[in-house]
């Protein structure tokens, strides 16, 4: 199969909810053509789920209803996809009665699967992966390579490489391309990353002539910045920590890694069944700088669109605004701060929606700019 999209920049892993799917999908031609996404597929009920230890029996009570929310969500992705490869993950249902298997995801979508996961569905990602032409992604969480220390560490890297090879060994009667996902997840300014990103690509890169290696890391914070409120807070943004040391490692690690966030949101977005939850804050206007984020808490109680439009016209009256025409993220923003639009404001899902928007644009934009 010939991929539309053989040499992406940018790799934003997203929850598969209509906030980030309307997001990608109104993205900028420009955009869109070197922006290949990794999709989760999130829990359908529950608490927040935790990737690399899944829960030891069901959790879903109705298998019917996990089946149509497993089945809408990967439509979706088909839908907004389109002629573009994208990798699915469907770890929070694939052990799930009533999940429909890997294969419901048509191509160009890429299944993924892990070390951590169940024999069954490695070899089932693998057969979907052959019958489709399109390859499939290996994610690798940071909790798999990294420790308090450096004994630690390797040696949590020696497992790994190890059930690394099994797994290559038990999908390689596909005979496709495999792509190296590695998964950083929150990072913050102390650079440890920067060791366990190298340390991984040291001890994995050489296992297999990768297609793609992505390096997923940062990104929004999870908890309530300090001095967050209804005024503009600024918070750092560590998923700008990676891509500079990471720019020349290759070679003999394989593939130049790719540069991947969390788009607008936290890296634990996709692990929970909703955005608009108390944990984290429930609603926030949110922009993306060059150096930070700025953020804006709205709080849930009537009147609430007079904070929104007041936050708005903070970041459109910031420097760091890029202008109505940049993203349709800032198009809205500056609607909103102007008072067009629905009286209302909208509500957390739209306002995620813009965050996504802006975020994706400008992060794909300077990574084109810097390759």
């Amino acid at each position: 199969m010939n991929d539309p999209l053989s040499e992406p920049l940018y790799v934003p892993a997203l929850p598969a909810r209509p906030s980030a799917l309307a997001a990608y999908a109104g993205l900028a031609p420009d955009v869109r053509a070197v922006v290949a996404p990794l999709w989760t597929v999130p829990p359908r009920v529950g608490r927040e789920r935790t990737p690399a230890c899944p829960p030891p029996r069901p959790l879903d009570p109705d298998p019917a209803a996990l089946g149509h929310h497993a089945r809408h969500a990967l439509a979706l992705v088909a839908r907004v996809q389109r002629d573009r490869p994208a990798w699915v993950d469907t770890c929070h249902v694939e052990r799930e009665p009533g999940f429909p298997g890997p294969g419901a995801g048509r191509p160009p979508l890429r299944p993924v699967t892990g070390i951590e996961r169940d024999p069954a569905q490695q070899t089932a990602c693998a057969e979907a992966a052959r019958a489709g032409g399109t390859g499939l992604g290996i994610r690798i969480r940071r909790s798999a390579v990294d420790g308090a220390g450096a004994d630690t560490r390797t040696s949590a890297g020696e497992r790994t490489a190890e059930a690394l090879r099994r797994l290559l060994e038990r999908i390689a009667f596909a005979r496709c391309p495999v792509d190296l996902l590695l998964d950083l997840g929150a990072v913050d300014e102390d650079r440890g990353a920067d060791r366990t990103a190298l340390h991984a690509l040291d001890v994995l890169g050489p296992l297999h002539p990768w297609r793609t290696v992505v390096l997923l890391a940062g990104a929004f914070p999870r908890t309530r910045p300090e001095r967050c409120g209804t005024r503009l807070a600024e918070t750092y943004r560590a998923d700008r920590l990676l891509p500079g040391p990471l720019r020349p490692a290759g070679g003999a690690r394989g593939p130049r890694p790719l540069h991947g966030d969390y788009g607008a949101h936290d890296p634990a977005s996709a692990d929970r069944v909703s955005d608009t939850g108390d944990d984290p804050f429930r609603g926030a206007l949110r922009y993306t700088a060059d150096h930070a984020f700025l953020i804006g808490e709205v709080p849930a109680e009537s009147g609430h669109h007079l904070t929104v439009r007041a936050l708005a016209r903070e970041i459109v009256a910031s420097p760091a605004f890029r202008g109505a025409r940049y993203s349709e993220g800032d198009r809205w923003l500056q609607a909103c701060a102007d008072g067009r639009g629905l009286p209302g404001t909208g509500h957390p899902d739209l306002w995620i929606l813009a965050g996504h928007s802006q975020h994706l644009t400008h992060v794909a934009r300077e990574l084109r700019r810097h390759s």
